[in-house]
């Protein structure tokens, strides 16, 4: 499991067998199940010790990793998700253009490049997560940037988050942004609930961006603003828990299921 460190400047081997009790909730059940799980975290830096894996998962999304899953994928080792396509889906400029490219609705989104003609825009970082570095700015104020993007203001009424695996909904998501926040990421302090009633539009549109981002596993962010379902991301390093315990057991067990079938199918 290709994974980042569980806090910055670890120390230690830079791989290691998994230890029941360690925290992570997807090798804890591969483990219980009799899998041997090797992390390898992306740091420090080291080579991967042990034997060559059946299959590699990549959980977090840092060159290191790409660069690390690329090379099993060249020895002909099943990787999930493909580094090629969870690096485009984790850069917003990139994911912009495949969204497009499917004719899946999306906020018009840019390069930073200056100002922009627009009373208000929102600037986000090409590479992040959780809502880190996303801000509103008026249109006149966006920087010459690359590595950020500005995107429409969305007046939204819903704000949904699909846990995609194996081209299936697994579960769903409904979050609110505390008041005075836009962000509706969970790092910004987002009320989440479980939505049990999800309309066909945004079942078809999560499910969509995921085989047009070609992740095997994604978070797919959805909102419903005036024109109807739009996709704001797909997050290919997207988290497993559930609003409650229970669902959150009940996720990792189901892509745990999802990985022993794309390994029974390889055999």
């Amino acid at each position: 499991m290709l994974t980042r460190a569980p806090q910055p400047g670890r120390s230690g081997p830079a791989s290691a067998p998994y230890e029941i009790g360690r925290n992570n909730a997807l090798a804890e059940e591969l483990t219980r199940r009799g899998h041997q799980v090797t992390m390898w975290w992306d740091e420090p830096l080291g080579n991967y010790v042990g034997d060559p894996p059946d299959l590699v998962v990549v959980r977090a999304g840092v060159p290191v990793n790409w660069e690390r899953a690329r090379a099993f994928r060249d020895q002909g080792i099943l990787v999930v998700s493909d580094p090629d396509a969870h690096e485009r889906a984790s850069d917003k400029w990139w994911a912009a253009a495949i969204f497009e490219r499917a004719d899946i609705a999306h906020p018009a989104t840019w390069l930073a490049r200056g100002p922009v003609g627009l009373d208000e825009v929102v600037l986000k970082p090409r590479r992040g997560s959780g809502g880190h570095g996303v801000r509103k700015i008026p249109g006149k104020e966006v920087p010459e940037d690359s590595s950020l993007v500005v995107q429409s203001v969305i007046n939204w009424s819903d704000d949904l988050r699909a846990l995609v695996v194996g081209g299936e909904v697994l579960h769903w998501m409904r979050r609110r942004p505390q008041n005075g926040e836009f962000r509706s990421n969970i790092a910004q302090g987002a009320v989440i609930t479980t939505a049990r009633e999800v309309p066909g539009e945004a079942q078809e549109l999560a499910l969509a961006a995921a085989r047009a981002c070609e992740l095997d596993m994604c978070g797919v962010d959805l909102l419903h603003g005036d024109g109807g379902w739009l996709v704001l991301e797909a997050n290919p390093g997207t988290t497993l828990f559930g609003v409650s315990r229970e669902e959150g057991r009940e996720n990792v067990a189901r892509v745990a299921s999802y990985l022993e079938g794309r390994l029974r199918t390889r055999e």
